[in-house]
């Protein structure tokens, strides 16, 4: 590991060691935390620890993050302000001075007056704060939340910032001199007027960048606010706050204490709840380490501290410490199990909304690949479940050498964990987990990957087989599509040859013998002719079922009429809205209408036909109905004809639907529509 890698590391050790080594100096004078408070050690220790180990992981994962670089260089600040602290303290205890710091008796103080080795830690106390505090409510801002730069206001940000920053350090420098003969009140009027110049540009570079991070926020994508809502409104409150409090110390030290503790709270929430900065898997782990140190500490003390007490008033005398603390260690033993377990998954549900338990992803993915989801909709619910139950920064399913899903996003640097999707023999494609490091992937994360991939198998494999069933039942709609259309042209072929050919010989022949019976008289050539024009009647008949020429001129209602004019049955033809429709629709229709008419005059013996043509947005229709003797639908392909068969596989070649009604003596009712069958120009 190289050093630039190994120095946030080490800066954030090294931070750790000197507030912990300030804090015990502190208390190993028996200051109390009234004195760690008037050394503004509450304000500066916690907050360095987390910001620095904040800064470190931040700089980890994403080497060079300018907000990485922030966190650190304020962590570092606070660890020298608690360090100087101490070290002032130290000082003025060895000088007899041990009464802690309020506002009031900094206010009288005079700073020539106490020994010089208090003042110059002292003095740095009293400016060291100011960057600190820029960087957070300027640098911050600004660079929040990628780390870069903004490309409007920058150079303002940076001018302003450093310049309120320089007059308020030479301020606060000047104020606490080492060497200084005034007090408070008295301070020279310069020093004011630097403090107010000072915090004037400081508002106007935080005020600058605060409206750069409000202009980021409307212009993110709303999935990607939450981060902006988190931390927008902590900075929102510390600038102006910071700022127009300081005149007044007695509200300004608590106020900066709530701001500064709620800041690196919020800014931790906000980088695990929303993957800032990738470092959530690190919290999430911190935090069960907090939990199970509690542990620790609560059984010590109540095993080990109260026990003991109790004890020892009960039997009048010492306890047995040794067995006092194996008690306490066996109840450890057994507390922090379950302690870890539910911490961890109590933080993963409320911070990453991360469901580890398998049994609950694979019951959700059963569920999802059971309903009525597409295979695309499951993949990406998978690929989803993935993320939110590992810990990922993406989960992808690939297919046939294909991403075919995904979500989250993908880290620039990237540890990959793979498992096939496999049917039986069959390897359909994989899923791949990308996170940036494998140690982000929650333990049973290779588990659980590999339980989603064997349950998710059968169904692509079940989708892929519906995919080919689908386009083979397209297919074989289209083909008898093909085989209507290629009858019907046979069918307008054999019109046309028997109308252009037998047809005008037999009339041709029929002028010939009329001609020669007027020329000769021959009664003979009268009986002749006259069977001629039986012929030719009965040629027209056989032409007109096949295809009559008026279909095509006018459509299927005047060839209906046309074609039931002669029989001994009145038919009644209805039309409403049918319309021009394609050429193999309205032959369908036509030549089903036809036929069905002929089998209620051949075989039910009605007194009228009725046949109503619909059309409308869903495609034409039909309906014959008639009165005669009817029948038993139910017989329908069973020997008795196949007239009706007739009807149902034309109109089914087309994509249609055929309903059979009737009962013998009550008539019977011929259904027929084909949906999707769009009006046409006419012809």
């Amino acid at each position: 590991m190289t050093l630039h890698r190994r120095l946030p590391t080490v800066l954030a050790v090294t931070g750790t060691v000197v507030v912990l080594v300030a804090l015990a100096t502190v208390l190993a004078r028996g200051r109390g935390p009234a004195v760690l408070y008037g050394l503004y050690f509450w304000h500066n220790g916690p907050s360095a620890l987390v910001l620095l180990w904040t800064g470190r992981f931040v700089l980890q994962r994403r080497p060079g993050h300018g907000s990485g670089v922030v966190l650190t260089m304020v962590g570092l600040l606070h660890a020298g302000h608690a360090a100087t602290a101490a070290a002032a303290d130290a000082a003025l205890v060895r000088a007899g001075l041990d009464t802690p710091l309020t506002v009031a008796l900094t206010d009288t103080i005079v700073v020539a007056d106490l020994p010089l080795a208090a003042t110059v830690p002292l003095w740095v106390m009293n400016w060291l704060w100011v960057p600190a505090a820029v960087l957070t409510v300027v640098a911050l801002p600004a660079l929040f939340p990628d780390g870069t730069p903004p490309r409007s206001g920058g150079r303002v940000t940076a001018v302003a910032g450093t310049l309120g920053a320089a007059l308020l350090v030479g301020a606060f420098a000047w104020d606490a001199w080492p060497t200084a003969t005034w007090a408070v009140p008295d301070r020279p009027a310069a020093i004011g007027v630097l403090s107010v110049l000072g915090g004037v540009a400081v508002l106007v570079a935080a005020s600058v960048a605060l409206s750069g991070l409000a202009g980021r926020w409307r212009r993110a994508d709303p999935v990607e606010r939450g981060p902006y809502r988190v931390i927008g409104v902590v900075l929102a409150l510390f600038a102006p706050v910071g700022v127009l409090t300081h005149p007044w110390p007695a509200l300004w030290i608590p106020a900066m204490l709530v701001l500064i503790n709620l800041l690196v709270v919020c800014y931790g929430v906000a980088a695990a709840r929303y993957r800032l900065h990738e470092i959530e898997p690190v919290l999430g782990r911190a935090a069960v380490a907090v939990a199970l140190s509690a542990l620790v500490a609560v059984v010590y003390l109540a095993v080990v501290v109260g026990g003991g007490g109790l004890l020892g008033r009960l039997g009048g005398g010492a306890s047995d410490g040794a067995l006092l603390v194996l008690s306490g260690a066996v109840v450890v033993a057994l507390l922090v199990e379950p302690v870890r377990r539910h911490t961890r998954r109590l933080t993963e549900r409320l911070l990453y909304r991360r469901d580890t338990d398998r049994l609950g992803v694979m019951s959700r993915l059963a569920a999802r690949a059971s309903g009525t989801a597409t295979l695309p909709e499951v993949l990406y619910d998978v690929a989803n479940l993935l993320v939110r139950s590992t810990g990922a920064a993406r989960a992808e399913v690939w297919l046939g050498g294909a991403r075919v899903a995904g979500a989250g996003t993908a880290p620039k640097r990237s540890a990959e964990l793979r498992v096939p999707i496999e049917a039986g023999d069959e390897l359909l494609g994989e899923l791949r987990l990308l996170a940036v490091a494998r140690a982000d992937l929650v333990r049973d994360a290779p588990t659980l990957l590999d339980d989603v991939a064997r349950a998710l198998g059968p169904v692509v494999r079940t989708a892929r087989l519906a995919d080919e069933l689908q386009e083979r039942l397209t297919e074989l709609a289209e083909s008898r599509r093909r085989l209507v259309e290629a009858h019907d042209a046979a069918r307008r072929g054999i019109e046309r040859d028997l109308h252009d050919g037998a047809q005008a010989r037999l009339i041709a022949l029929r002028m010939r013998i009329g001609v020669l019976l007027v020329e000769t008289g021959d009664p003979r050539l009268a009986g002749l002719g006259t069977e001629v024009e039986a012929i030719v009647r009965s040629l027209r008949d056989l032409t007109r079922g096949l295809h009559p020429p008026l279909l095509d001129e006018h459509g299927v209602v005047a060839a209906l009429r046309a074609g039931t004019r002669t029989l001994p049955v009145p038919v009644i033809v209805h039309a409403d809205g049918f319309g021009r429709r394609p050429r193999a629709v309205e032959t369908a229709v036509y030549l089903s209408c036809l036929e069905a008419v002929h089998n209620a005059v051949r075989h039910g013996s009605p007194s009228r036909v009725v046949v109503e043509l619909t059309g409308g947005p869903y495609g034409p229709a039909f309906t014959v109905t008639d009165d005669g003797g009817g029948f038993d639908p139910g017989t329908v392909g069973t020997g008795t004809g196949t007239g009706l068969t007739n009807i149902a596989d034309r109109i089914a070649a087309l994509g249609g639907r055929v309903r059979i009604e009737g009962r013998a003596g009550a008539g019977t009712r011929i259904t027929g529509d084909l949906p999707g069958q769009p009006e046409v120009a006419e012809r």
